[in-house]
């Protein structure tokens, strides 16, 4: 049965260029959809009404209350030792106000620059880039290096790109709450401009802001197709719909819930098949701090969601990876998965993430996993590729692409929701929490002004 049924969803899906449309339709029409926006709100609106058109059981929206944040002007002047305007912009939720002080590049900022330099960052503007530290060996995300610089007294924060073209990259500041200091972003031409400045002497610069910080409300979008022998174990596919204000969010995140449309809509005909229930969630707010996906998250914790699959970065190439959150036990099981798939090329491996919308969930102890994508032109130096920035545009979504991720995701939730049994326990948020802490990340968390797990 389950042959018969995949080789349906795959003719169906590449004989369609609905995916491609649909993003093209949901950028044109609503923009960036930045939180807390009427972008985001009309946005919302029309995914739920696309799920109801292509037949599932329900579709509808829960909204949430969370911090927001309004870009206004920003401004980012060398005073010494020449006065200069440098371009900028800031990162969402910088906060109004007027700093000035020394400016200490970190370089690419691994811990030790911290540490090297902690009798100058008093009182300091710190800079440091983009691109993954050389000579550490985990990901440090744009948070950990703002904090640390927080923890160390800095008064100001730049964000500057690792990968020249003229680009200043954004993202949050904070997770899901103002952030203590002003903080912005510059492209590498601007920030090397800077440090070349500096080798003549102390460079003196000076940010005002005069952005806003103030709750907003948002809404997650929900469909499913109700299980018929197991309603009450959930499949959840997830995928943020959300984007940063400065672009189209094409890439970031527009296919991924394309791919989710796209998995579902092959699936609709065939849905008395499932034996759990698949639903459908896109978050809203996970440029902000994973804020949809905590919300629902917590509301939903009671339910037997049995996997939980995060779509962020779908679509981007053919190079695709499920990352599994802490649960390294299942690795061989899915690989065996993607084995009979014929589909051997999946990278499958396990690494916690604390920066998709999967994290809430795997913080509750709920099996969950993010596939994903390398994108086309990312480097060490912008692991991002366009992501964040002003590039990240509709002509660099490929319909095909959509197309192989749809038809990967939609054999997949078909298995997990029509087999036996699947071998994925639930575990204790204590369980997690440990996982944290032995990798060190729990220490993270404390410099992103984050939550720490229970436990």
């Amino acid at each position: 049965m389950t042959d018969a049924l995949e080789r349906q969803i795959v003719s169906d899906l590449f004989l369609s260029r609905n995916g491609l449309a649909f993003v093209e339709e949901l950028v044109d029409r609503f923009g960036p959809r930045f939180g807390g926006t009427e972008q985001e709100r009309r946005a919302a609106d029309y995914i739920r009404d696309r799920f109801a058109q292509i037949g599932v059981d329900r579709a509808d929206t829960e909204t949430f209350t969370c911090a927001g944040w309004t870009r206004k002007e920003t401004r980012l002047t060398v005073v010494a030792p020449a006065s200069r305007d440098i371009p900028c912009i800031a990162l969402p939720f910088c906060p109004p106000g007027d700093v000035e002080g020394p400016l200490i590049f970190l370089g690419d900022g691994d811990p030790q620059s911290y540490v090297v330099r902690r009798d100058e960052l008093r009182g300091a503007i710190a800079m440091a880039t983009t691109a993954q530290p050389r000579f550490f060996s985990r990901q440090m995300h744009r948070c950990e290096k703002l904090g640390r610089a927080l923890a160390e007294g800095a008064t100001g924060f730049i964000w500057m790109r690792g990968e020249a073209g003229g680009l200043p990259e954004t993202g949050s500041a904070r997770f899901g709450h103002p952030c203590e200091v002003p903080a912005i972003g510059v492209s590498y031409e601007s920030g090397q401009a800077m440090v070349r400045m500096s080798r003549n002497g102390p460079v003196r610069v000076n940010i005002t802001s005069t952005n806003q910080n103030h709750p907003v409300t948002s809404a997650n979008v929900v469909a499913e197709f109700r299980g018929q022998q197991h309603p009450d174990e959930i499949i959840l596919l997830g995928a943020h719909y959300d984007g940063h204000d400065i672009s189209q969010a094409a890439m970031d995140n527009a296919t991924g819930v394309a791919v989710v449309l796209e998995a579902a809509r092959s699936i609709a005909p065939h849905k008395l098949q499932l034996r759990r229930t698949v639903r459908c969630v896109a978050f809203a707010q996970e440029e902000m701090g994973l804020l949809g996906a905590r919300d629902y998250a917590g509301r939903h914790q009671a339910e037997r969601i049995r996997f939980m699959l995060n779509l962020d970065g779908a679509g981007r190439s053919i190079n695709a990876s499920l990352q599994l959150q802490g649960w390294p036990e299942a690795i061989r099981w899915f690989r065996g998965l993607f084995d009979q798939m014929l589909d051997p090329d999946v990278a499958v491996g396990d690494q916690l993430g604390m920066y998709s919308d999967m994290f809430p969930f795997a913080l509750h102890g709920i099996p969950a996993a993010t596939m994903s994508s390398r994108t086309v032109g990312s480097s060490e130096a912008a692991v991002r590729g366009f992501g964040h920035t002003a590039m990240d545009s509709l002509d660099k979504v490929s319909a095909r692409l959509i197309q192989l991720e749809a038809v990967r995701v939609a054999r997949l939730t078909l298995r997990l929701a029509t087999m036996d049994d699947i071998p994925l326990a639930r575990k204790s948020p204590a369980d997690i929490a440990g996982q944290l802490k032995t990798l060190g990340l729990d220490e993270v968390l404390r410099y992103e002004g984050r939550p720490l797990p229970a436990g």
